[in-house]
């Protein structure tokens, strides 16, 4: 089973490990690492001239290009997966829908001569007729929205809702003490983006 999930999987060339530009302009700094998550950095390296802001900034960008060659490679992964699993379910899936066709005539003649029960005991195991709710599917909203509004009315639903922009206003700004709303002040955040 594996020999064949292997072979339909295609391999491709390595790519080549080359070093960050950080590091070749600027081999003198040491990423700091830390002894464990949340905690400082072991060495202490301080951010305190152009030369180094532009190494953490290009140390930054490659980190997160890094992560995101990550996510690519697990959402390719994941789809792989996704697609064998569904390949190999799917004669299971046929056999037990074919078999279920066939056994839902007997079960359900046998259990109209039960009249009590709805199940039906066998020594592989028990089969059962289970009347599922009723649904519903709006298709179309504005047209659906339209009729009820001009001839049932009932089946309208108008719904309440707060306004954050005016929340924000008379908390923030009014300094109004409205009950039910934590308001916090925006700070500034550093965003690192990588040069045109």
């Amino acid at each position: 089973m594996q020999a064949a999930v292997m072979d339909s999987v295609r391999t491709e060339p390595a790519m080549l490990d080359l070093p960050d530009p950080q590091d070749v302009l600027y081999p003198d700094f040491q990423f700091p690492t830390s002894t464990e998550p949340g905690s400082a950095p072991s060495t202490a390296f301080v951010v305190d001239t152009v030369a180094k802001a532009d190494w953490a900034i290009g140390r930054i960008l490659s980190l997160e290009a890094r992560m995101a060659r990550r996510a690519e490679l697990a959402i390719e992964l994941h789809n792989r997966i996704d697609a064998w699993l569904a390949k190999a379910q799917a004669p299971d899936t046929d056999s037990a829908a074919y078999l279920t066709g066939l056994l839902r005539p007997y079960v359900e003649a046998e259990l109209a001569n039960q009249h009590r029960s709805r199940t039906l005991s066998l020594p592989s195991g028990m089969a059962s007729l289970r009347r599922l709710p009723d649904r519903l599917e709006v298709t179309d909203r504005e047209a659906a929205l339209a009729w009820c509004e001009a001839h049932a009315p009932e089946a309208v639903v108008i719904k309440k809702d707060l306004s954050k922009t005016e929340l924000k206003r008379l908390v923030l700004k009014a300094s109004e003490p409205v009950p039910g709303v934590d308001a916090t002040l925006g700070v500034d955040t550093l965003i690192i983006k990588a040069s045109a």
